[in-house]
């Protein structure tokens, strides 16, 4: 049932994770510096984590969806996998702001969701050649 519907799913969730993952770079990439002191230099924080969903929660799912959808699901799993956690990185309680931790929390869940996808795509395709072999 997974495999069945891993096109579409691909698509949606993938834009998805594209959308949210840039609107949380651009809203953390806004957000006013903090007021209180620290020992961690959270300005420069900030910026690693907007470059951070800059490379692994834009670029690298929007790369992927252009090729066949059953094409490479190890890659995509891989991609996908690091737009979940570079998008639960900016969750931290130093790093979050209004909205953003939910356009977050929304990413990391479809960066997951579709990370267990390609897994279980790519298991499909592995059985099936190992049928095709043993007949």
């Amino acid at each position: 049932m997974v495999t069945f519907f891993y096109p579409h799913a691909l698509r949606v969730l993938g834009l998805i994770v594209i959308v949210c993952s840039a609107g949380s770079a651009i809203l953390l990439a806004a957000a006013a510096p903090p007021r209180e002191p620290s020992t961690l230099d959270i300005p420069t924080l900030r910026n690693v984590g907007v470059v951070l969903l800059g490379v692994f929660g834009v670029v690298g799912p929007v790369s992927l969806l252009f090729p066949r959808p059953r094409a490479f699901p190890l890659m995509k799993a891989g991609a996908f996998a690091c737009a979940a956690f570079a998008n639960a990185m900016t969750l931290s309680p130093l790093l979050a702001v209004p909205f953003q931790d939910t356009a977050s929390l929304v990413a990391v869940g479809c960066g997951l969701a579709l990370t267990v996808g390609s897994l279980v795509v790519y298991m499909e395709a592995v059985h099936k050649k190992l049928a095709e072999r043993q007949r």
